[in-house]
């Protein structure tokens, strides 16, 4: 009975957090120095894209049907970039011809979580494998906090990457890794903290 419970609140609020995500006017995420692909529906003739993050663009989108379609592809910086559209068809003093996209480095938004669950994992084999004397666990959490490091650098921590803290952190969980596994590979059979 109480696991019913459990499995109802579970699924409302998965609901709940899909219906917020949909109710968003946001375009969404998408990964930086790609294109985006911006896209309007509405039935008329020609609608011009006349602003993206504060430059002025006026440029006439594709038709296709109903769909209006511009591809922009200066997204080398980090953040959320506004875009607004002259509809002669629409009213948009209510503003109705305008939407937004964000950019970050790996195309998600908010990976904490993910790089916790990483770092958990590799800290969890380090520990076992001090605690059952197994190098083959240390060897296996150093590939992982060296594979951590990696992805710090490249995607940052929680879309952010600055040279001073996603830099120094993810050269320090190589470095760290590094040692570990080349210590287990060694054949430490005398591992200790």
């Amino acid at each position: 009975m109480k696991i019913n419970k459990v499995m109802i609140m579970m699924l409302g609020m998965i609901l709940l957090i899909t219906m917020i995500g949909m109710a968003s006017a946001s375009l969404g995420e998408f990964k930086q120095n790609t294109c985006v692909p911006i896209r309007v529906l509405a039935n008329c003739s020609s609608i011009n894209l006349t602003e993206v993050d504060g430059v002025t663009i006026n440029k006439v989108m594709t038709k296709q049907g109903q769909t209006f379609n511009y591809s922009y592809c200066s997204t080398s910086k980090i953040g959320t970039y506004a875009y607004s559209w002259n509809n002669p068809c629409v009213d948009c003093s209510s503003n109705d011809c305008g939407n937004s996209f964000e950019i970050t480095p790996s195309g998600f938004k908010d990976t904490l979580g993910f790089y916790i669950i990483l770092l958990v994992i590799g800290i969890g084999l380090i520990g076992l494998g001090f605690a059952t004397k197994d190098y083959w666990f240390v060897f296996a959490g150093g590939i992982s906090f060296m594979l951590i490091g990696l992805y710090s650098i490249n995607y940052g921590i929680a879309g952010q990457r600055d040279m001073f803290i996603t830099w120094g952190l993810g050269l320090f969980e190589i470095f760290m890794g590094g040692y570990l596994t080349i210590k287990a590979g060694l054949g430490a059979s005398d591992i200790e903290m």
